[in-house]
C-alpha cells in the first residue's frame, strides 16, 4: 500500500470541488462530511486524507501540513493561480492547527483580510474563524454571543436543507465555546456535546474538548469532566491544552486542590467545582 504521507499535498486541494462544497466542508471542519459532499468517486480518497491529517496530529508530524498550507498561501500572495476557495480552505485548516496550539495571534493574522467581497459560503467560513479566535483571545461577552448567533442564522439560510443539521452542529460548538468562556457552564456543556460530532477531524477539537471538560468541572460533573479531559489529551498531544487537560485529570483523580494547576494556562477559565447561586437557579 502506498505510504499515506504521499497524500499530504492533497490535504488542501481536493480536485473537482466546487467553491461552495469546499467552503461548507471547511466550515464544519469534518472531512467525513466533506467526503459526502464531493461525491461518491472522491469519498474514499477524502476519507483517507482525513485519516492522514489525524495521523499527522497523533504522531507529531503536523508541521509538514503547516508548512504545506503556508506555502499554498504564499503562492497565492505572490500571484499564483490559486482560487479564492482554496485559499480560504487553506486559511481555515492552518487556523485550526494554530488555534489548537494556542498560537492565537498567528491565527488571527490569517483572517485580517476584508471578506466583504467573498461569497456567502466563504464569508461564513471567515466569520466562523474570527469568532473562534475572538472567543479565546478576548473576554467573552453577550455581544460576541449575539454576533455568533447572527452569523449562524445567516449561514444556515444558504445551506441546503439536507446539510443544515451538520453545519448547525459546528455553530453549536462555537456557541458553546463562547458560553464556556463566559462562565455559563451548564448551557455550554449541552451545546458543546451536541456540536462535537462535527469536529471529528478538526485540529482545534482539543480546544472544544478542554472547554467541555471545564464546563463539566464547573457544574460538579467530575466523571464527565475527566472523560472529556482524557479525550483532549489524546486529540492533539503536545499542545498546551492537552497538557492542561492532563493536569486537571490528575487533580480530579487524586482529590488535589482546585487551583493546583491553575498557573499553567492563565488564559483558560478557572474551574469552580461548587455550583454558583446563578447556576443552581437555572
Amino acid at each position: 500500500m502506498r505510504d499515506a504521507w504521499t497524500l499530504l499535498p492533497t490535504l488542501v486541494l481536493l480536485p473537482g470541488c466546487s467553491g461552495e462544497v469546499t467552503a461548507l466542508a471547511a466550515l464544519v471542519f469534518s472531512m467525513s462530511f466533506g467526503a459526502w459532499l464531493v461525491g461518491r468517486d472522491r469519498r474514499r480518497r477524502a476519507m483517507l486524507e482525513a485519516e492522514v491529517l489525524r495521523r499527522a496530529i497523533a504522531t507529531g508530524r503536523h508541521r509538514e501540513i503547516e508548512q504545506h498550507l503556508r506555502r499554498e498561501l504564499a503562492l497565492a500572495a505572490a500571484g499564483e493561480a490559486v482560487s479564492v476557495e482554496r485559499q480560504w480552505l487553506a486559511r481555515a485548516q492552518l487556523g485550526g492547527l494554530l488555534v489548537a496550539e494556542w498560537r492565537l495571534e498567528e491565527a488571527s493574522a490569517l483572517y485580517d483580510e476584508q471578506s466583504t467581497k467573498l461569497s456567502p459560503h466563504l464569508h461564513a467560513l471567515a466569520a466562523f474563524g474570527r469568532h473562534e479566535i475572538a472567543c479565546l483571545a478576548e473576554p467573552a461577552s453577550a455581544e460576541r454571543l449575539a454576533k455568533i448567533r447572527g452569523d449562524r442564522d445567516a449561514c444556515l439560510r444558504f445551506v441546503p436543507p439536507a446539510y443544515q443539521p451538520t453545519v448547525a452542529q459546528a455553530w453549536n460548538a462555537l456557541e458553546g465555546l463562547c458560553l464556556a468562556r463566559m462562565g455559563r457552564a451548564r448551557e455550554a456543556a449541552a451545546l458543546l456535546e451536541h456540536g462535537l460530532e462535527s469536529l471529528g477531524y478538526n485540529p482545534a477539537r482539543v480546544v472544544y474538548l478542554f472547554h467541555l471538560g471545564q464546563a463539566y468541572e464547573q457544574i460538579g460533573e467530575r466523571r464527565h469532566a475527566v472523560a472529556r479531559y482524557e479525550q483532549a489529551m489524546q486529540s492533539f498531544p503536545g499542545t498546551r491544552l492537552a497538557s492542561e487537560a492532563r493536569a486537571r485529570c490528575l487533580a480530579l483523580g487524586t482529590g488535589g486542590r482546585d487551583e493546583l494547576f491553575r498557573g499553567m494556562l492563565p488564559e483558560s477559565p478557572t474551574p469552580a467545582l461548587a455550583l454558583s447561586r446563578s447556576e443552581r437557579s437555572r
